[in-house]
């Protein structure tokens, strides 16, 4: 689901030309194609696509071109994690990891409202959430055992982020030490102080039961400290056939145990299957083969993935609410909406904390454990 539209296309077109010819005093005559957004862009980042043909140091250049635009009016995140992830997505450029190249980046919001990034755009296909790549799209018309290497390539792409090491790539900064020592506990203390900002509502006790079981189920975290992706799944990958050749959306990205990525991997498939009522793509390897490739490719057992698959599904319920917030505030949907993609979100969670131990605390059931509907 994309952002919904916030600029005039030929104005930014005008910015955007502009600009670029500010790079350098080696850059002039400098073209631009048609502004476009992707249609498998999702809410929390506004992406801006075109071709550009300039002239530098004499020589006539032509490049496909992505910007991403820091979000302004349509937050899905609470926290100003712009200069981070830019930070991040040049050390990763330096890693081996297929991840687009940072060209240039603008701090101001001189020329576009907001801060904003140009990387280099990766051609490929990307798996949509709109509609659910298990129902129709690129995936769904492949034979299984091709679906089953685009699954796994997104697996082999998720263990190389988990084997990269934190300090020899300088990623320290995304510690975040004010919510404690880094870990799961610093992770669910981080995402719980933000609750107020994406307004889960108070009567959604599975949402308050599955807070209550993560808080007094956290895990002591023996293992080692990775890097996490954050939004990990095969949605943010362009595929070249079956081949990763670019991860995208690191604005989650966090410090912590790698179990949290790979339960997140996860979920977000199960949601876009059995959370909405739809038959999972025959060919998709399962969790238990799923874990045990990532295990294969990090060298090391998952520890912990009861906690971290009850905790990505608490995490998607409440940016659900958000969302929905978020769609009610821009005339998008009425607000107090019964929003599909927040309330097959609600149900899975319930399902989740049902397969993993006492799911509901003194608050008690109320009306949100319904099964998923078809949305």
């Amino acid at each position: 689901m994309p952002v919904p539209p916030q600029r005039d296309p030929d104005l930014t077109r005008a910015a955007l030309t502009h600009w670029l010819g500010t790079r350098s005093d080696e850059i002039g005559a400098v073209e631009l194609g048609p502004v476009t957004v992707p249609k498998e862009a999702g809410f929390s980042g506004e992406i801006l696509l075109f071709d550009a043909e300039w002239t530098e140091s004499g020589v006539r250049r032509r490049q496909a071109l992505a910007v991403r635009v820091a979000p302004t009016g349509h937050r899905v995140l609470p926290e100003d994690f712009w200069d981070d992830q830019v930070r991040l997505l040049k050390l990763l450029g330096g890693t081996g990891l297929p991840v687009p190249k940072v060209l240039w980046d603008e701090p101001s919001g001189e020329y576009l409202g907001a801060p904003f990034l140009v990387m280099e755009r990766v051609d490929g296909q990307v798996p949509a959430d709109l509609p659910s790549y298990h129902r129709q799209g690129w995936l769904a018309d492949l034979p299984p055992g091709d679906r089953a290497a685009v699954w796994n390539g997104g697996v082999d792409a998720l263990a190389a982020v988990h084997r990269l090491d934190v300090r020899e790539i300088g990623a320290g900064f995304l510690d975040r030490p004010e919510f404690g020592p880094t870990g799961s506990g610093q992770l669910l203390r981080r995402f719980t102080h933000h609750l107020d900002f994406y307004g889960v509502a108070d009567d959604n006790t599975t949402a308050a039961a599955a807070l209550d079981w993560l808080r007094a189920h956290v895990p002591d975290d023996t293992g080692p400290v990775s890097l996490l992706w954050g939004d990990a799944r095969i949605g943010n990958i362009v595929y070249a056939g079956t081949r990763p050749v670019a991860l995208l959306d690191w604005e989650m990205a966090a410090l912590g145990p790698a179990e949290a990525d790979l339960a997140w991997y996860l979920h977000m498939d199960r949601h876009l299957s059995e959370g909405i009522g739809a038959p999972r793509l025959a060919g998709l390897p399962g969790r238990a083969e799923t874990v045990a490739r990532w295990e294969e490719r990090v060298g090391r057992t998952a520890r912990d993935l009861p906690f971290h698959e009850v905790f990505a599904a608490y995490r998607f319920c409440v940016v659900t609410a958000r969302v929905a917030r978020l769609l009610g505030e821009s005339g998008i949907l009425p607000p107090g909406t019964d929003f599909p993609l927040h309330r097959n979100a609600t149900a899975l969670l319930a399902t989740v904390l049902e397969e993993n131990g006492p799911a509901v605390s003194s608050r008690g059931r109320g009306p949100a454990l319904q099964r998923p509907r078809t949305a």
